[in-house]
C-alpha cells in the first residue's frame, strides 16, 4: 500500500480496477485504507478519474456517498488500468496554468479519438468481429510487438513459437500477422484461436517494409512475399460513390471520372483472390478492365454459379 500512497499513477490504476469490478468507493474509507487525506482522495477523482471519460463513466453517487462507475468498463477498451491512469495524468497536466491556450481542448479531442480507435463499443454494432473474449490476449500480443519479443502460445490446440508482427482486421475478422518459427514463414492466424500466451526473453528483428506492406492488404489472401501488381476496374455510378467514400485499399486511386459519376480505378494486389470477392459482390456494377486473366476468372465463376441455379 505504500506505493499507492506515494505514486499517483499506481493509485489511479488501483482505483480504476476497483471501480471496474463494481466497487463503490467511499472517500473516508479510502483515506483510511491508503493512509492519505480525504482531500487527496477527492482530487484523485475530481481532477483525474472523473474527467477521464466524457460520458459519465465514473461518477459520484450522492445517495450512497460513494464514487461509482459502470461495471466492467475496462472491458470496453483495449487500454488497461495502468494505461488509463497515465492518460488521466496527462489530461490533467494539459489543463494546468502553464499549458498553452487551447491545449487542454486539443488533448481531450486527441485522447477521445485514440480511445474510439481502440474501443470495442462501436465494433459491436457493425459486422466487425467482437474482441471482448480475447482482450487479454491482444494486450499481451501488443506488448510483445512493442518490445519485439517472441511468444509461446497455443494455436488450434498446437504449441507455437511466434514472432508477433501486427494485429490486423481483415474484412471484419481479427488476425495476428506473425512469423511462425516452426514453418520459417509469415502467417496469418485468427486472433481468437490463440491462447496460453507466454512472453519469452527472445528478442527479434524483422523487415519493417514487409510488416508495413500488410497495411495495403484487402483480405487474408494478401501475400507478403509477392510483388504487388496493378489492376484496373470500371465502377458504375451506382456503386462508384461507395468506393470513393471508402477505398478498397490504400493503393486505390481514381484514373478517370465520367460525366454520369462512374469511374475507372487502379489498385495493387498480390493475389487475385484479394479482389475477386469484392468484384463479385458488386456484379454487374463492377467490370474488370485489366488484366484479362482476372476478368476471365470472374467470368468463369459467374458461369459456374448460373449453371448451379439451373
Amino acid at each position: 500500500m505504500d506505493s499507492l500512497k506515494t505514486n499517483r499513477s499506481k493509485r489511479l490504476s488501483y482505483l480504476l480496477t476497483l471501480l471496474s469490478s463494481g466497487a463503490k468507493l467511499s472517500t473516508p474509507e479510502l483515506a483510511e485504507q491508503l493512509n492519505l487525506t480525504k482531500r487527496i482522495i477527492q482530487l484523485d477523482f475530481k481532477e483525474y478519474l472523473i474527467p477521464l471519460f466524457n460520458d459519465g463513466m465514473i461518477y459520484y453517487d450522492y445517495s450512497l456517498k460513494c464514487y461509482c462507475a459502470k461495471s466492467n468498463f475496462l472491458a470496453s477498451t483495449l487500454l488497461n488500468s495502468d494505461e488509463l491512469a497515465v492518460i488521466a495524468l496527462l489530461k490533467a497536466k494539459s489543463k494546468d496554468k502553464f499549458s498553452d491556450e487551447g491545449f487542454a481542448t486539443q488533448t481531450d479531442a486527441l485522447f477521445q479519438k485514440f480511445e474510439e480507435s481502440l474501443s470495442n463499443s462501436f465494433y459491436q454494432e457493425t459486422m466487425i468481429e467482437k474482441i471482448d473474449d480475447f482482450k487479454t490476449e491482444i494486450i499481451q500480443i501488443k506488448n510483445a510487438i512493442t518490445h519485439h519479443r517472441e511468444i509461446a502460445c497455443t494455436y488450434n490446440n498446437k504449441s507455437r513459437n511466434l514472432y508477433p508482427l501486427k494485429i490486423l482486421n481483415l474484412e471484419g475478422f481479427w488476425y495476428l500477422i506473425n512469423y511462425d518459427v516452426a514453418y520459417s514463414e509469415i502467417r496469418r492466424y485468427h486472433l481468437n484461436t490463440i491462447s496460453d500466451i507466454t512472453l519469452l526473453d527472445t528478442e527479434f528483428t524483422f523487415d519493417e517494409s514487409i510488416i508495413e506492406g500488410f497495411d495495403n492488404a484487402i483480405n487474408a489472401f494478401y501475400e507478403p512475399h509477392v510483388e504487388p501488381f496493378s489492376i484496373e476496374l470500371f465502377l458504375d455510378a451506382k456503386v462508384a460513390k461507395y468506393f470513393k467514400r471508402k477505398a478498397i485499399s490504400k493503393t486505390q486511386r481514381i484514373l478517370k471520372t465520367y460525366h454520369d459519376g462512374s469511374c475507372d480505378i487502379e489498385l495493387y494486389i498480390t493475389d487475385f483472390m484479394e479482389i475477386i470477392p469484392t468484384i463479385q459482390r458488386y456484379v454487374p456494377y463492377v467490370r474488370v478492365i485489366r488484366p484479362d486473366t482476372l476478368g476471365e476468372i470472374v467470368y468463369k465463376n459467374l458461369n459456374e454459379y448460373i449453371e448451379r441455379l439451373k
